[in-house]
């Protein structure tokens, strides 16, 4: 038995989103046929997901200075920090992941980038060494999908930088095998009927073997 996180980054309805709409279709046919999957889900926008702030900062020096006050830490902090390890260790448990997510000014909105700093912490998912941090979860062979909506309308010449980034987070805690699934836009209005079509048959091939 397999456990697959998927996780989710947009405040759009379901029925107002093509990659949620898609998301759900994939779920669906991979519970179909890996009925016997553990399947968590997280919402990053209904899931309040701890941000790193100054309490968060503190507690993790006083770990990376092997400081043996940590116990004596406030309510406070430890509420914080207790709510990103959870995160982080949910996530190294897992073997398979699933993000649905779209671009807000060529990257991701806020609230996605808030998720991978819980996920990326020493001790749990990662470690510091003289040579600098390395992830601590290739022990086993773990796959992703990203499901991603680019910008609708173009930006210049810029590039959005969403895809690059999490396949670089991705790589570096071990998760080496990487699908990726992109539309132009995230509107079903708007998004060529052709493109969605492409865009869906893909999604349920990779489920047959995801």
């Amino acid at each position: 038995m397999a456990s697959l996180l998927y996780i989710t980054c947009n405040v759009r309805p379901q029925d107002g989103s093509l990659t949620l709409s898609l998301g759900n279709e994939f779920l669906e046919e991979y519970l179909r046929l890996n009925p016997q999957d553990e399947v968590q889900v997280l919402d990053l926008y209904r899931d309040s997901i701890q941000r790193v702030d100054q309490d968060v900062l503190n507690t993790w020096g006083r770990i990376e200075r092997d400081e043996d006050d940590v116990l004596l830490l406030s309510e406070e902090e430890r509420r914080k920090v207790s709510r990103i390890w959870r995160l982080a260790d949910q996530f190294g448990r897992c073997d398979k992941y699933v993000f649905v997510t779209h671009s807000i000014n060529l990257w991701f909105p806020a609230e996605f980038k808030m998720y991978v700093d819980t996920i990326c912490v020493p001790g749990r998912t990662c470690r510091l060494t003289l040579h600098g941090a390395e992830g601590m979860l290739p022990d086993r062979s773990r796959k992703s999908l990203h499901l991603h909506a680019g910008p609708f309308v173009t930006f210049g010449r810029e590039q959005d930088l969403s895809i690059a980034y999490l396949r670089s987070i991705l790589n570096f805690l071990g998760v080496a095998n990487q699908e990726t699934v992109i539309l132009q836009g995230d509107d079903p209005k708007r998004v060529p009927k052709e493109e969605h079509k492409r865009a869906r048959r893909r999604l349920l091939e990779l489920a047959c073997r995801f």
